[in-house]
């Protein structure tokens, strides 16, 4: 009886990793982050001045989450 629960056990586990694994697979992976790098690198010398990362980012202080959300969503990452 012991060997049987653990094989269950043992399957079980094996099916969820594999699901959890295949599941959350994006289109095109890191496209939000490499975007918001390649900007940062460009633009990250201006500070909070007008075009600067901290300009912009105090501009979304209350929809950020959305914003990057919807971002992510429209370039498959």
């Amino acid at each position: 009886m012991r060997k049987r629960t653990a094989l269950t056990v043992a399957i079980g586990a094996a099916c969820l990793t594999a699901s959890a694994a295949l599941g959350g697979q994006p289109a095109n992976p890191g496209c939000f982050g490499q975007d918001r790098a390649a900007y940062a690198n460009e633009n990250g010398s201006l500070g909070h001045d007008f075009g600067g990362v901290g300009y912009y980012a105090s501009l979304r202080a209350g929809d950020n989450g959305a914003i990057n959300q919807a971002y992510k969503d429209s370039c498959g990452g």
